[in-house]
């Protein structure tokens, strides 16, 4: 499938998989310091572009946001452009670099809101450092949402995610139930590396998928 547009791909009320990598690989979060900054940037623009951070991981190199857009593609843009410059300007002074510290245009697969595909791609981040070989388990990382919903611990950046409010009726059963689908098959597909999770514009149902392209056909390209 041929790149979409971002003006066609977001939307008011869209959820998406956001990543990027560094500029030549360069350990942008090798130090507390560095997560503690991008997280603060994150929490310092969502509301004025409404976004909401549904998950995050970030890895030595990247990082992985879900988040859902409420006011559409340019505030999401603007929200994206504003908290990579802001960190990329920090990141040179700490490091005395110059130029790129983000390699590469921001990839952000929109997600089909709710649902299994959402807690899919959120398992997928938490399990990003186990894959890597860096902790045994998820809890044992502590740069990802993780222990806010796997163990109830407050997190101001988190929107909780409406796939992961619909497992259960308290909180205490919501997180059971999340734990729980570390134990199930789906695991063993998270646990894997997902092409579809970065490489596709679209993370859903194939019937959803073909819906939404529907819709773009008639909207214009630019």
């Amino acid at each position: 499938m041929p790149r979409i547009l971002r003006s066609r791909l977001v939307g008011a009320g869209t959820t998406h998989h956001c990543f990027w990598r560094s500029h030549n690989g360069s350990p942008v979060f090798d130090v507390d310091e560095a997560r503690h900054h991008f997280l603060s940037l994150l929490a310092k623009y969502k509301e004025r572009y409404g976004i909401e951070i549904r998950s995050y991981c970030l890895m030595t190199t990247h990082p992985h946001v879900v988040c859902r857009s409420t006011l559409g593609q340019r505030e999401f843009s603007a929200f994206w452009k504003v908290v990579n410059q802001c960190f990329a300007r920090w990141s040179n002074l700490r490091t005395g670099g110059r130029g790129q510290v983000v390699m590469e245009r921001l990839g952000s697969p929109r997600i089909r809101h709710g649902g299994r595909h959402e807690l899919e791609v959120m398992l997928y981040g938490d399990m990003n450092p186990v894959r890597a070989g860096m902790v045994r388990w998820p809890r044992e990382w502590p740069w990802s949402s993780h222990d806010h919903y796997a163990l109830g611990r407050t997190n101001p950046l988190i929107a909780d995610s409406p796939a992961y409010l619909s497992l259960g009726r308290s909180p205490g059963e919501r997180q059971r139930a999340y734990l729980r689908l570390f134990t199930r098959r789906i695991i063993q597909r998270v646990l894997r590396r997902r092409p579809d999770f970065i490489r596709k514009p679209f993370i859903g149902p194939a019937y959803w998928i073909a819906s939404v392209l529907a819709g773009l056909e008639g909207l214009p390209s630019g």
